[in-house]
C-alpha cells in the first residue's frame, strides 16, 4: 500500500519539542509513525489504549487496524460530550488501561476533539505517574488551538476545567481528511480559535484566516497555519500558559460560563465566540476599545455563520452564568475582589491589556458588567 507523505513541525513548550505531523489522506503512514517513534523511546512500545471519540468511529477503526499491524490496541470509544469530561470518565479509562495490561512502556493514543484530548491526556498523566500521550485530532479547535497546549483538564461541578495538570505529548499527528468530514456549521464554529488568534495576537493573519474561512471547502492547512504560527511562540516562552500565554483565554471567561451552564448545547467554539463579542463590548465600555475594533470582531465573527445571539442566550439561566463566572479557573493569577472575574481584555487589535501592576494580561471586571454586555447581545 502508498504511504501517502506528511508533513513534520516542532512545536516547543519550553525546553519541550513535541513533532506536529500533518498532511492529507495520510493516515496509513501517520499510524506508521506512530509505532515507530513510540518504538524509538526507551523500552519500546508494548500496547497502545486507543481512546477514541464515538463520531469517529470510521477513521477510528482504520488508526486502529494500522497501529494493529505493529502493535497490541485496546480501543475505548468515548461520547464527546461536556457531561463525560469528568474524574469518573478519566477513572474509566485508568482502569481499562490496567485491565488490558498496559505498562510503562504503554502508551495513550487521544483521537478526537479537544474533549477527548483533555480527558485522555489527563489519565496519561496519571496513569503510573506518566504515560506517554499522543494526539491525534480530528476536530478544527482540536487540531489547530487545544494540541497546541499542555493543558490536559476535566470539569468539575462548579465548573469548566478546574481539575487538570501541564502533560507534554510525545506526538501529535493530524490526517487533515478527518477534519473535512466534520459538518460545516461545526467546522465553522470550531474555528472561531482562529478568529481569536487573529483578534487578541496576529492581525497580520486576518487576510490569510478570512481567505481559508471563506474557501469551499475551507483550506485546512491555511488554518492549521493561523492557529500554529500565532499561539507557537507564546507556548514557547510560557508552556504552562500563566503568563503571556494567558492572551489565548481572551473569549473564554464569558464562553466557558456559557458552555458550561448550557450543558455543551451551545459547544465550545461558539461559546467562545459569544464571550469574544462580551469581552469586546466590556473593553468598548470600561477601557475606550473602539468602534471600529469593535466591530472588527462582529465582522470576523459573521464567517462562522452563527446562529443568532438572542435565541441561544435567551434561555441561559442567568443566576447559573453568575455562579459559573465566580468559579472561573483564572481566578488567583491576580488580584480580584469579590464580585469581579478576571478577564483578557483589548484595548485595540493584537493588543491585550497589562493586568495591574504588572501581572498576567487579566484584568479584574465586575460581574454585573459582564452580564449586562451578554444582555447587550
Amino acid at each position: 500500500m502508498t504511504r501517502c507523505p506528511y508533513e513534520e513541525l516542532s512545536l516547543a513548550f519550553g525546553d519541550a519539542a513535541v513533532p506536529y505531523l500533518y498532511g492529507s489522506g495520510c493516515t496509513p503512514a501517520l499510524a506508521d509513525a506512530i509505532v515507530d517513534r513510540l518504538a524509538a523511546g526507551p523500552g519500546g512500545v508494548d500496547a497502545v489504549l486507543l481512546v477514541a471519540d464515538a463520531g469517529v468511529r470510521g477513521p477510528a477503526a482504520v488508526v486502529a487496524a494500522e497501529l494493529g499491524r505493529n502493535v497490541r490496541v485496546a480501543t475505548v470509544p468515548l461520547q464527546p460530550e461536556e457531561r463525560h469530561k469528568t474524574l469518573p470518565t478519566v477513572q474509566h479509562l485508568l482502569e481499562t488501561a490496567v485491565a488490558e495490561g498496559l505498562t510503562r512502556r504503554s502508551a495513550i493514543v487521544a483521537m478526537g476533539g479537544g474533549t477527548v484530548g483533555n480527558i485522555a491526556g489527563l489519565a496519561a498523566a496519571l496513569l503510573f505517574r506518566g504515560t506517554r500521550l499522543v494526539h491525534l485530532p480530528t476536530t478544527p479547535v482540536a487540531a489547530f488551538d487545544a494540541t497546541v497546549s499542555l493543558k490536559q483538564g476535566v470539569n468539575l461541578s462548579a465548573g469548566k476545567n478546574l481539575a487538570g495538570t501541564y502533560f507534554v505529548p510525545a506526538l501529535i499527528a493530524c490526517d487533515l481528511a478527518w477534519l473535512a468530514t466534520v459538518p460545516r456549521h461545526d467546522l465553522l464554529t470550531g474555528l472561531a480559535e482562529m478568529v481569536k488568534n487573529v483578534l487578541v495576537a496576529a492581525p497580520e493573519l486576518e487576510k490569510k484566516l478570512v481567505v481559508a474561512l471563506d474557501g469551499v471547502p475551507a483550506d485546512l492547512r491555511a488554518l492549521l497555519e493561523v492557529g500554529v504560527e500565532a499561539k507557537a511562540p507564546f507556548v514557547a516562552a510560557d508552556p504552562r500558559e500563566r503568563g503571556g500565554a494567558l492572551i489565548f483565554e481572551y473569549g473564554h471567561t464569558a464562553g466557558h460560563a456559557i458552555e458550561f451552564v448550557s450543558g455543551g448545547a451551545i459547544r465550545h467554539g461558539e461559546a467562545v465566540a459569544w464571550g469574544m463579542l462580551i469581552a469586546a463590548e466590556v473593553a468598548r465600555r470600561r477601557h475606550g476599545l473602539s468602534a471600529e475594533d469593535v466591530a472588527m470582531h462582529h465582522r470576523l465573527i459573521a464567517h462562522l455563520d452563527l446562529p443568532d445571539a438572542a435565541g441561544r442566550l435567551r434561555g441561559l439561566d442567568r443566576g447559573a452564568i453568575r455562579a459559573a463566572l465566580a468559579a472561573d479557573n483564572k481566578r488567583g493569577y491576580g488580584p480580584c475582589a469579590p464580585g469581579e472575574v478576571l478577564m483578557v481584555l483589548l484595548d485595540g487589535i493584537g493588543r491585550p491589556l497589562p493586568g495591574p501592576a504588572g501581572g498576567p494580561p487579566l484584568v479584574p471586571v465586575p460581574v454585573s458588567v459582564v452580564m449586562d454586555a451578554l444582555e447587550a447581545l
